[in-house]
This record gives structure tokens, sequence and C-alpha cells, in this order.
């Protein structure tokens, strides 16, 4: 047994729903992915419980410092060491069956245990009393430091954690990726359904991959320079131009937001590479794949440069025309994201549909997606930013894309998991799992949403000024239901039976 393998065969409750079978003739593509996967739940099952201990924070009225406490944690759990990881495990596993390329070597183990170092890292800062935002703009770390709220040693150990994080999200990973599609040969016994680069179902890894490694380097090299300074190997001097706030914000959010469109362009490429695989005539084809790979394409250019649409408060240090650039490139990404409803509601209307509770839960996340994305044009919309960007309206958007993709990555896992563990699920569970997910999510998103438009404040620890608990309410409730779906989702895949036939029949895409 390998590594990764007794890694998650060792690890109580969550190893035992993705154990390897013990002859695992998929090792090579099955064992570091499911080590990520089950990490991801781990973290993923800590952000939930820290979730919904902010309302309840505000309604018993507790020390605020635990709320942000609590949001800070959140935010860094869901964000990295849960969507992020997930996907990564998913799409690591799906491009090893349609490539018959092996996950195995020094890359997969470092970006594993990096992001759960990197994680932990974070996580002990946070504790220490480290409290920042998700989006870190530099130097409020060390504003923090010189106003007493929390200590040097927080920072250093903080940033260390997120320059692990960083080093897997933007180096190594997209490194894997471009492995496997360029450079691995091809182990004949490891394609379970093989695909190409033109199709869109691979065209989006590797444009994802491409736009991690080139939009993240800035962040890295700038990153790299501060941690530098705050290991006391450089003096403060010669980092200067690096800890510039106008110089760190910019290859922050040219990183973050590219982060998300890459994410994005991943899973559509995984929702058009599973669906045709459940379409009730068997065709197993996209009603266009040119159609397909052209929303992909205009996905990836309008998105881009998009993020200058953050910006809005920079004048004149941005030149006002970037900022409407990129209120015209989100609007942009649209267009490629109503070619892609087209494609799917088409191929569904051709071909019919098998209601599998993966498909079910792909097809549900993409709808969570695409109202999420509504939300979005609306704040990256320069006027609507002035007045949205800083409230829980941002916050809501943020946190409706990061619940999306985790719907849609958790569906093509379910396609997966027979796949990865030689079990399969209880359909009838686990369309309960779809349900309230969907529901909650929906109630979630628009509870933020609503709040922002009410001007409730982002990170603000008294939500009982202007009746803002109220808010707080719907979002403890459907927030319940979201931890409830999970609760349904882990049962579901804890009581999942082993299959007779060989696992070839039950293919990755």
């Amino acid at each position: 047994m390998s590594l990764p393998a007794s890694i998650v065969a060792s690890v109580p409750v969550f190893g035992t729903m993705f154990k390897l079978e013990e002859k695992d003739e998929f090792e090579a593509i099955n064992a570091w992915p499911a080590a990520m996967i089950m990490a991801s739940f781990i973290w993923f099952t800590a952000a939930v419980l820290l979730g919904i201990s902010m309302p309840l924070v505000q309604m018993l009225g507790l020390d605020t410092s635990l709320f942000y406490t609590a949001i800070t944690a959140h935010g860094a759990a869901m964000a990295f060491p849960y969507v992020f990881q997930l996907m990564m495990g998913v799409g690591l596993h799906r491009s090893g069956g349609c490539l018959g390329k092996p996950v195995t070597g020094i890359i997969p183990a470092l970006a594993f245990w990096f992001m759960n170092i990197g994680g932990i890292l974070f996580t002990i800062a946070i504790l220490m009393g480290l409290k920042i935002s998700y989006a870190v703009m530099y130097p409020l770390p060390i504003v923090g430091v010189q106003t007493g709220q929390w200590s040097m040693t927080s920072v250093v150990i903080g940033f260390s954690g997120i320059a692990l994080i960083l080093l897997t999200v933007i180096l190594l990973f997209p490194l894997q990726v471009i492995k496997m599609l360029f450079f691995d040969k091809e182990r004949a016994e490891l394609v379970l359904n093989r695909r190409t680069l033109g199709d869109p179902g691979m065209l989006g890894m590797a444009m994802s991959a491409f736009v991690l490694l080139i939009m993240g380097s800035p962040l890295l090299v700038v990153a790299s320079a501060v941690l530098l300074f705050l290991y006391g190997l450089v003096p403060f001097a010669w980092i200067a131009w690096a800890a510039d706030p106008m110089v760190f914000q910019f290859v922050f959010y040219i990183f973050a937001h590219n982060l998300m469109e890459a994410m994005a362009i991943m899973v559509v490429s995984a929702v058009y590479a599973t669906l045709p695989l459940y379409l009730a005539d068997g065709t197993r084809e996209l009603y266009s794949k040119k159609m397909a790979n052209l929303a992909l394409w205009i996905l990836l250019i309008t998105s881009v440069t998009s993020f200058f649409h953050h910006f809005y408060t920079m004048f004149p240090a941005l030149p006002s025309a970037l900022s409407y650039h990129g209120n015209i490139m989100s609007w942009g990404t649209a267009v490629g994201a109503a070619i892609t409803i087209f494609t799917i509601s088409m191929t569904i209307w051709k071909h019919g549909l098998r209601a599998d509770v993966g498909v079910m839960a792909v097809l549900m996340g993409f709808v969570l997606y695409i109202l999420d994305g509504a939300s979005a044009i609306v704040t990256s919309t320069v006027a609507w930013s002035y007045q949205l960007h800083g409230t829980m309206w941002q916050a809501g958007h943020t946190m409706a894309v990061l619940v999306a993709m985790s719907m849609m990555w958790m569906g093509v896992l379910l396609h997966h998991y027979p796949v990865l563990t030689g079990r399969v699920v209880d359909p009838t569970k686990g369309k309960w799992f779809v349900a309230l997910y969907t529901i909650g999510a929906i109630g979630v998103s628009y509870s933020f949403l609503a709040a922002g438009a009410a001007g409730m404040p982002r990170r603000f620890a008294s939500w009982n000024q202007e009746g803002w608990m109220t808010y707080g309410y719907l979002i403890l409730f459907f927030g319940l239901m979201l931890a409830l779906s999970m609760v349904i989702f882990f049962i579901t895949i804890a009581g999942s039976r082993a299959i007779d036939t060989t696992r070839v029949t039950a293919p990755a895409e």
C-alpha cells in the first residue's frame, strides 16, 4: 500500500469514506487524489462549524473577538484547504483517467503536504490572534502588530502558512497538470475514458493551469520578498518595493480574481465532460463541442483582465478607463456563461438525461454558479461597486461562488467515487443531499446579498444595529440546512457498498 493510501486508511471516520481497496489496479491515479479529497472534507467540516458559530456569537452577545476569529478561520479553511483541495483531488483524478497518466511522484506529494501544513500554520496564527481579511492587504498585518492587536510571531507563522498554500495553488498543482498533459507517458491500463486537448473537458484543465501559473507568479514573487523580510533574512529596504500597498494590492487581485476564474473554467470543463456520460440515449456527446470550446475561450479572454473592477476606489492612481474595462470584461464573461447554458440545455433537450445523483449535483451546482454570476455582474459595475463592494453583498458573492463550485465538484466526485474506492452510493440519500444543499445555498447566498443591499458591512461584529440581526437569523437557518445536507452527504458516502463488477465499467471521464 502506498503512502497516500496508508494516510487515508489511518484517518478515523473520513478515512473510511475514501479508503482504497487493498488490491487497487488504479492506485496510481487514486491514492493522492483520495488523500486530498479526504483532507478537504475535514477542513470543510471545520469551516461549516465556524460558519454557524458566527451568527451564534452575534445572537448570544459573546465577545466580538470570537466573531473575528471565526470569520477569519472560516474564510481561510473554506477557500483553499477545502474548495481548492477538493478541486485539486477530483481534477487530478479526472485527468489521470482521461489521459492514462499516473498521479504519483514528488509534485502531488508536496501539493498535499504544503496545502494542509499551510492551512494548519495559518489556523495556528489565527488562534494566536491574527485576524486579517480574506483579501490580504499589506501593510495591514503589520499595522495590527503596531497597534497591539496581534503579535509579529503570529504574522510570521500566518504568512508561512499562506506561502505554502500559494506554492501549491500557483506552482505545484499547475505544474502537475501541465506535466500530465504534455510530458508524462501514457499507461494504457490507466486510460478509463480517453480525452484530448480538443475536448472541452481537458481544454479547461489546461487553461486553468496556465492561468494560475502565469497570473499567480507576480504574487509569488512579491510574497516571497515579504517573507524573506519577516524571516529576518534581508533588510526592509531591500523589499520596500514589494511592501508598497499599491504593488501588493495589484498583484493580490491579479491572482485572487483569476484564481476564482481559473477554478470556474476548470469546473465548467468538468461539467462538459461529465454531462455526456449521463445522456439517456447513450450518445455521450455534447450538443456542440465547438460551442463548448468557444465558451471556454470567451471565459478565459474576458476573465483575465476583469480584475480591474476591484480598483474602483483607486482614482487617480488607476485610470478610470481600466476600471470600466474591468466592468466590461466582467459583463463579457456572461457571454461565455450564456453559451455554456445553451450548450448544456440543448444537450439535455436533444438526448435526454439519466437523473443520477452525481450529474444532478453537478447541474444544480451550475445553477448556483449562474445565480452567483448575476450578483457578480452587479458588484463589478463601477457605480454599484461604491455602494456594495465593502458590504455583505461582496462577502455573499465570494461565499456563493465557493459553495457553487463545491457542489459541482462534489457531483463530479460522486461520479468518480466507484473508480476511486470500488464502492457505489445510495442514490436516494444522495438526492436528499442535492435538494437540501441547493435550498440552503440559495438561501444563504441571497441572505448575504440582501444584507449587503441594506448596507450591512462585511466583517462587522454588531449585526443588531439597524435591524441587521434579521439577516443573521436567515443566514443561520439556511446555514444549518447546508450543514444538514453535508451530514447526509457524509452518511451517503459512509454507507456506500462494494460493487461486484470491474471498476472499468464506472469510468472516470
